[in-house]
C-alpha cells in the first residue's frame, strides 16, 4: 500500500469521525421504512462494492489462502453481521445521541477485556479511568436524551448499542490475534465478502418485508447508499490509511469527535433533547476513556 502524507491522513480520519457520527442518524432514517436485515444487507453489499473498487484501484486483490478462511470467515461474522444486525435493530427505539455516546466507551472496553483475557496490567490512572468511564456509561443509558430511561422500555434499544460495543470491542481483540500478516485492505474486503453471502442467506432462514424495497422513498435510499457507500466501504479505507501512518492509539484519539457530530444530528434530525444528564455522562465517558489511553502511551513509552 501506497504510503499516504500525514496531512490526507488527517483529513481522512476527521472525514470518517464525522460520516460515523451521522451514520446512527441515517440507521434511524433505514429502520422507519425496511426491517433491519434488509437494511443492513444494503449496507454491507453498497460497501463491499466501494471496498472492491478502491482494493482492485490500488492493486492491492489477492485471493485468502486456505487456513485464512475460518478467520476471515469468522470476522465477518462477528466483526459485521452481528454488529450491524443488532445496531440497526437497536436503532428503532435507541437515542441517536446516545448510541453515539455508548459507542465512544469502546476503548474503556477493549482495556477491560485485555486486562481479563491477555493478562494486560491495568495502572490506578486506567482503572480509576475505566470507573469513569463506565458511571458515565450508566448515565447516559439510564436517562440520556429521555429522562429517565432505565426503567423504560424504549431503553432496550441502549442496551443493544452497548451490546454492540462490547462486541466490537471484542472483535478488535479478536481481530488482532487473526490474519496478522495481511494488510488491512484485505482483511476488510474479504471479510465483508464472507459479511455479504451471510447476510444473504439470513434472507432464506427468516425473510423480511421484501415489498418494502419497491416503496422505499428518496430519503430511505439515501440513508442506505450513504451507510454503505460512505459509513463502510469508504471509511474503512480512510481509517486503514490513518492507521498505515500513525499509532493506533493516536488514530483512537479521533474517535472523541464523533459523539459531538452525533449529538448535533440527533437534535436536528430526530429531535432529542440535549439533556444535562446526556452531557455529563458523555463528558465522564471521554475523560475515562482518555485516562485509559494515556495510561496505555505510558506503558508502550516504556
Amino acid at each position: 500500500m501506497a504510503v499516504i502524507s500525514m496531512k490526507r491522513a488527517y483529513f481522512e480520519l476527521i472525514s470518517c469521525v464525522i460520516f460515523w457520527g451521522a451514520s446512527f442518524a441515517s440507521m434511524r432514517m433505514a429502520v422507519l421504512e425496511l426491517h433491519p436485515l434488509t437494511a443492513v444487507w444494503f449496507r454491507v453489499v453498497f460497501g463491499l462494492a466501494v471496498l472492491a473498487g478502491i482494493i482492485f484501484y490500488r492493486r492491492e486483490f489477492s485471493m485468502p489462502k486456505a487456513r485464512e478462511l475460518a478467520p476471515l470467515l469468522f470476522l465477518g461474522l462477528m466483526g459485521v453481521v452481528f454488529h450491524q444486525d443488532i445496531q440497526f435493530a437497536a436503532m428503532r427505539t435507541a437515542g441517536v445521541a446516545n448510541a453515539n455516546w455508548l459507542i465512544a466507551a469502546t476503548p474503556s472496553l477493549i482495556a477491560v477485556l485485555g486486562w481479563v483475557f491477555l493478562k494486560e496490567r491495568l495502572q490506578p490512572q486506567a482503572i480509576i479511568g475505566l470507573v469513569i468511564s463506565g458511571l458515565g456509561v450508566l448515565l447516559v443509558v439510564g436517562l440520556g436524551t429521555k429522562g429517565i430511561g432505565m426503567f423504560q422500555a424504549n431503553s432496550f434499544g441502549d442496551l443493544l448499542i452497548f451490546i454492540s460495543a462490547l462486541n466490537w470491542a471484542v472483535f478488535q481483540i479478536v481481530s488482532r490475534k487473526l490474519v496478522q500478516d495481511r494488510t488491512p485492505a484485505f482483511t476488510a474486503f474479504w471479510m465483508n465478502v464472507f459479511a455479504a453471502i451471510a447476510q444473504t442467506s439470513l434472507f432464506l432462514f427468516y425473510p423480511p418485508e421484501i415489498s418494502q424495497i419497491a416503496s422505499m422513498s428518496p430519503s430511505c435510499w439515501f440513508a442506505v447508499l450513504f451507510l454503505g457507500c460512505i459509513c463502510s466501504g469508504l471509511c474503512y479505507t480512510f481509517w486503514y490509511d490513518g492507521l498505515s501512518v500513525m499509532p493506533a492509539a493516536k488514530v483512537a484519539a479521533f474517535q472523541f469527535l464523533q459523539p459531538v457530530v452525533g449529538v448535533v444530528l440527533a437534535y436536528f434530525t430526530a429531535g432529542e433533547r440535549f439533556t444535562p444528564y446526556l452531557f455529563a455522562g458523555g463528558v465522564m465517558i471521554i475523560a475515562g476513556v482518555w485516562m485509559v489511553n494515556k495510561d496505555k502511551r505510558k506503558a508502550e513509552a516504556k
